[in-house]
């Protein structure tokens, strides 16, 4: 079950209805078999490359993981057998693992919120995100590092993260560079910011090198 055998109408009900019905044994699919899903007979789950989820580069990442590998998990023995998960990994070490085993919600909770206030990530500052875009790799960087130039002048470079290339750097023939920058919630004056934002991305769109460069900027972002 993933994205490219449920795109035709009820192509996804009818693969619930074949497992619900015994006739699939063995349900392999993407996250989307994660959340929703009560079967009478799966007693066994494996998670497969959990490292990927991970080690994501995203501040939310353990948040993501713990969420999808305690949902994955209730799949198994949701009746009055007991189940069984396996779940793959390299890192069994991990705290992510080991709150994980233990169920140990608050535990993990207290854990990450601590880290998201030592390295100013929300909830307790707001992020804006840059996008530097263009058809040249090359301009796409040059662009980034000018709007980069520009930027700190006005925000705290401990405040400024990039600019570099996301895991996907090319899409519909664009490539890619991000910077995010950093606001303490409630102390900074936030639309005094984004205006002097606009203005130093509109001064290096105005620039001949980067006349077919987009700049995309998202606040708050997901």
């Amino acid at each position: 079950m993933d994205l490219d055998t449920t795109r035709k109408k009820n192509s996804y009900q009818k693969i619930i209805e074949d497992f619900q019905n015994n006739k699939i044994d063995i349900l392999v699919g993407t996250q989307m078999v994660t959340k929703g899903l009560d079967f009478d007979r799966v007693n066994l789950v494996g998670i497969l490359d959990a490292d990927s989820l991970i080690h994501f580069p995203d501040f939310r990442a353990h948040e993501k993981a713990f969420q999808t590998f305690t949902q994955v998990s209730g799949r198994a023995g949701r009746r009055e057998k007991a189940g069984t998960v396996i779940l793959q990994t390299s890192s069994i070490n991990h705290p992510v693992i080991g709150k994980l085993l233990q169920q140990d919600y608050s535990g993990f909770f207290h854990t990450e919120i601590s880290e998201r206030e030592k390295f100013h990530y929300p909830p307790f500052y707001r992020l804006i995100s840059i996008t530097f875009k263009d058809p040249d790799a090359g301009i796409a960087s040059k662009g980034a590092d000018r709007l980069f130039g520009k930027l700190k002048y006005f925000i705290p470079k401990e405040q400024i993260l990039g600019p570099e290339s996301p895991l996907i750097n090319k899409i519909r023939n664009y490539y890619l560079e991000e910077i995010i920058l950093k606001f303490e919630r409630n102390k900074a004056n936030l639309p005094a910011i984004k205006f002097k934002i606009k203005e130093a991305i509109d001064k290096v769109l105005a620039e001949t090198a980067f006349k077919n460069s987009i700049i995309v900027c998202d606040v708050d972002p997901v």
